[in-house]
């Protein structure tokens, strides 16, 4: 899906006759100037970016989680390294190089000193050019710059201080340990120089690859079955075999570093790791000689053995992480193996503050963000971030992992479907989000012909905080009677919307057969049941505020709906010239000055607003150029009433435009969408992180497998 870019004035408020517009887009309605909406329209919003991903990671190359699943089924290293690195071998190569591991990077100062492993032990030989001093077991050398210098002092040795170019620290390593940063290293020499441009040191290890190094490697837990563990040593050796052969790097002095940017190396093992060293010991020497170790390598060449801890289900192109040509062993797979139950990083949610968001993107706020450019794996390959300014800003989807701290770039936002194939049926599943402690239930004539009254009807299901479920004209629907049947006996009360022909009498005998009192509110006639439930639910508590929709605007009636339940707004019908008279008295009897029209001029002529002018009311619009962009306005406009964390997707059709209200049940925004997501559907869902998760309400026929996917990667 393409990159879609917010419109920066999404509601503006304009005075046109006596009519105040909310033109929802991209500028003020009918041209005319813009001034600020309302407080809620203009708050700012503090929420804080959501995210649900899969796997741990950049993931390129092995998964190590992946890797130890597939030990546990029974495959070999070599079967192993194959399925992740493709076309490639497992031979034996020499492994006896020289690798400089920094284990002090970019400090000011530090300091070590020897500890004696046996008796005689413990003493270090501090080298500075030709000047050399001892320092006794457990005596500390302080290392410092001076100007393009090293200084190695030692109170109480003799001399005190050397001074050079670079400082060389060596033992006696069958009696001594050297003690750095609360950590014992067994293997000199150690090397201290000045860091290239800086004023801070870099402390590095000189060690023999095969095993001073690789025996200590610390990447998977030295628990793992040996597989495992073979696999973890054969990469290694590899990845530092590549980077011995790539040269010494200036700006730290060392071919690798001890962290996850290179691999972890650690200090001599204790405790319960020392009882599991031999296993992993076992691995780095299995199949190979005192001079040899076995790696992947494709074309006859080593590998650079790229890996990471959890791909998330699928792995990634090398490319699509860090641009640069294809290398054709660093082809993505599909990884199911990543994805068992029993691994603890196949999948996460995070919460990131704004203010990080925004500075991980070189941006004073952040308004939207837009994760739709995707790898072939389903992992964010750009992400844009655009600020309440207009200004967009991209960081590849790897560099926005590391900046906000996620776990990996394959994220998204979570979905789910409520699903049902006929509107009693999507309403009977929606229904059950309603208390169970309910004691009263709407039922509105599931009919299209009528779906005026089951807009209608929702306001006051929501007001009632009872399930809204639907009815045929002779009796209930079977997807209504099993909804009922699960409720019990907690059903007492009954509020049937519209007139005999829509919901006969023997559906009302049904319904008193379970020992339901039956309320009928309104007849077949628009008007008299929108003025019976203005009515009902005045009785029930004040109401200020009422809406006003029409057969044309059926869906974005639905679509408001849920927030006109939480706020207590009926829904009101008019024709294209004025609301009923009856609607309008009730209006009247309840004291309600302001009333909404949901829809533009085209499909609510202004003849209406001017007849709710005239009739002493306050008429505002909510208008649009098309059901998906009102629906969006609509979310935005009122997201501070909105106490849910998901976002739900409707679509309405021609046949069947029952499904957006059906969708209202939840209280959440509902973003109407067609056989794939408008574009100001996928713009609202980018500049909201408070709605993380996305409801797909409707079988895969009505909002599509495709279109969920879209909206869930936006």
């Amino acid at each position: 899906m393409g990159v879609v870019r917010e419109h920066r004035r999404v509601l503006t408020r304009v005075v046109v006759a006596a009519v105040s517009v909310i033109a929802i887009g991209g500028g003020s309605a009918h041209g005319a100037a813009a001034a600020p909406a309302t407080a809620a329209a203009q708050s700012v919003d503090t929420s804080p970016w959501s995210f649900t991903g899969r796997g741990f990671g950049h993931g390129v190359g092995m998964s190590q989680y992946g890797a130890l699943a597939q030990a546990k089924a029974g495959r070999s290293a070599r079967e192993i390294l194959g399925f992740y690195y493709a076309g490639t071998t497992y031979d034996a190569v020499p492994d006896t190089q020289t690798i400089r591991v920094n284990i002090v990077r970019g400090r000011s100062t530090t300091a070590v000193s020897g500890l004696a492993r046996s008796s005689g032990g413990g003493t270090l030989t501090v080298t500075a050019g030709s000047s050399t001093l001892r320092a006794a077991a457990g005596r500390s050398v302080s290392l410092r710059r001076s100007g393009s210098s090293v200084v190695a002092s030692c109170s109480g040795c003799s001399p005190a201080s050397v001074t050079g170019s670079a400082v060389s620290i060596t033992w006696d390593q069958t009696r001594t340990d050297l003690s750095l940063g609360g950590k014992r290293y067994a293997h000199a020499p150690f090397v201290v120089t000045p860091t290239p441009g800086a004023a801070t040191l870099e402390g590095v290890l000189h060690l023999r690859l095969a095993d001073e190094y690789l025996d200590q490697v610390r990447e998977v837990p030295w628990s793992w079955p040996d597989a495992a563990l073979e696999t973890q040593a054969a990469a290694a050796r590899a990845y530092a075999l590549r980077k011995v052969a790539g040269g010494v790097r200036s700006a730290c002095a060392c071919h690798v570093q001890d962290s996850i940017t290179d691999q972890v190396y650690g200090a001599v093992p204790t405790g319960s790791e020392a009882s599991a060293w031999p296993r992993w010991r076992a691995a780095v020497a299995a199949g190979g000689s005192s001079t040899t170790g076995y790696v992947p390598r494709y074309g006859g060449q080593v590998i650079e053995a790229i890996y990471s801890s959890s791909s998330g289900g699928h792995t990634v192109n090398n490319e699509d992480i860090w641009g640069g040509a294809p290398v054709p062993y660093l082809r993505g797979v599909p990884d199911p193996w990543s994805t068992k139950s029993d691994n603890p990083r196949r999948s996460w949610t995070t919460e990131v503050p704004r203010s990080k968001v925004a500075t991980a993107f070189g941006l004073p706020d952040v308004r939207s963000l837009d994760l739709s450019e995707r790898t072939s794996a389903g992992s964010v390959r750009w992400a844009r971030a655009t600020s309440s300014a207009g200004v967009t800003k991209t960081l590849r989807g790897d560099d926005m992992r590391r900046a906000l701290g996620l776990s990996s770039a394959s994220t998204r936002r979570p979905g789910e479907r409520v699903t049902g194939d006929t509107p009693a049926d999507l309403a009977a599943a929606t229904a059950r989000s309603a208390p169970s402690t309910a004691t009263s239930v709407v039922i509105a004539p599931a009919s299209q012909t009528h779906v005026a009254h089951l807009v209608m009807a929702r306001p006051l299901a929501g007001s009632l905080r009872a399930p809204l479920l639907l009815s045929g004209t002779t009796r209930l629907a079977h997807a209504t009677r099993t909804e009922l049947d699960r409720r019990g006996g907690r059903i007492t009360r009954a509020y049937v919307v519209g007139g005999g022909p829509m919901v006969n009498t023997s559906v009302i005998t049904e319904l008193r057969a379970r020992g339901i009192t039956v309320t009928r509110v309104g007849m077949s006639d628009q008007d008299a049941t929108a003025a019976a439930i203005v009515d009902l639910m005045a009785a029930q508590g004040p109401i200020t505020r009422a809406a006003v929709a029409t057969q044309e605007t059926v869906p974005e009636a639905g679509a408001f709906s849920a927030v006109a339940g939480t706020r207590r707004e009926p829904i009101v019908w008019a024709s294209r010239s004025a609301v009923g008279p009856r609607a309008k008295a009730a209006l009247q009897r309840a004291r309600v000055r302001s009333v909404r029209i949901i829809g533009s001029s085209s499909r609510i002529p202004t003849a209406v607003s001017s007849d709710l002018s005239a009739s002493g009311f306050s008429p505002s619009r909510l208008a649009g150029t098309s059901s998906a962009e009102i629906s969006a306005g609509i979310a935005q406009y009122f997201r501070n009433s909105y106490s849910a964390t998901r976002v739900s997707l409707a679509r309405s059709t021609s046949t069947r435009t029952s499904d957006p209200a059906i969708a209202a049940a939840y209280g959440e925004p509902v973003l109407i969408v067609g056989t794939a997501p408008p574009a100001q559907v996928v713009a609202q869902v980018q500049r909201s992180p408070q709605w993380p998760s996305i409801r797909a309400v409707g079988p895969s026929s009505r909002v599509t497998s495709t279109t969920l996917a879209r909206v869930r990667d936006s």
